[in-house]
């Protein structure tokens, strides 16, 4: 094995990789200390990004890193050497946004933990060919904390060493996600009062010509007759009918509840209830 002098003050208790203390060549050993010793000058200016390196092996599976910043294992609250485990962990979802052309809207493409776990293999193909990463993620700290980090990166390949290393940083972008998603609400908001506005007004003509009828049909209906009982159920039926349409009339805010199978639909009674 392979060890430089040049290393040395490299190697010490904060360094978590593998790369400087394994059986890898020097250039590649220099290559990845001269990175380690930039960044950690990088963090030391109090520069709000989060740098990283992060290597994989062209073989291997497992993502580990040669250099993290304190301020990602504060975030995590762990130590660096589980640092990729418990991003990995961390995840909620990933998201990329394409610009395809200047008159056209931008693309997103969301994958959830899920999908990514599945999907590692060719996600990593991926970067590998286009030599650069741009993502945000969302991750769930600890106490339910959700933040939202973009990543931007440039991967170099060491083929005759079976080595990728990923030199990027992280970006909290918490508020202007949250901004993007109170966007997306007050669309959604509007396309639904939109959708209620039209729905409602298609059904009140032909909700009022059904009460009308059933009162025409008991005015002319003996009081011991037995199908009165069901006019009259079908005129309370009719009602809930038009107070379901005055909620969808009212409604201001965007709610949802579990349905069945795990979807959600809009709450109704909550979006509709008058702000105090």
């Amino acid at each position: 094995m392979i060890i430089h002098r040049d290393f040395d003050q490299v190697v010490d208790k904060d360094y978590c990789g593998r790369i400087l203390k394994g059986n890898y060549s020097v250039d590649l050993k220099r290559r990845v200390s001269e990175y380690i010793s930039c960044y950690r000058a990088f963090e030391k200016a109090g520069n709000p990004a989060i740098p990283y390196i992060s290597a994989w092996e062209e073989a291997g599976k497992e993502i580990w890193y040669e250099f993290v910043s304190r301020r990602f294992t504060r975030l995590l609250q762990c130590d660096s050497s589980k640092v990729a485990e418990f991003f990995q962990n961390s995840v909620l979802d990933r998201r990329i946004y394409k610009y395809p052309d200047a008159d056209k809207d931008i693309e997103k493409e969301v994958m959830s933990r899920s999908e990514l776990d599945s999907a590692r293999k060719m996600l990593r193909e991926d970067v590998k060919k286009a030599g650069t990463i741009d993502a945000v993620y969302k991750v769930s700290l600890k106490e339910n904390k959700i933040m939202w980090l973009k990543d931007l990166a440039t991967v170099e390949a060491y083929e005759k060493e079976g080595i990728y290393l990923s030199r990027g940083c992280l970006t909290v972008v918490t508020k202007e996600m949250r901004a993007e998603e109170e966007r997306v609400n007050r669309e959604r908001l509007q396309a639904l009062l939109e959708t209620a506005g039209a729905v409602c007004h298609e059904l009140n003509q032909p909700i009022q010509s059904i009460l009308s009828y059933c009162e025409t049909t008991l005015m002319e209906t003996e009081k011991d007759d037995p199908t009165r009982e069901r006019f009259e159920k079908i005129m309370d039926q009719t009602r809930r009918m038009g107070d379901i349409t005055r909620k969808l009339m009212r409604i201001t805010k965007y709610e949802t509840k579990d349905y069945v199978h795990g979807v959600r639909i809009v709450d109704i009674d909550k979006s509709s209830q008058q702000e105090r």
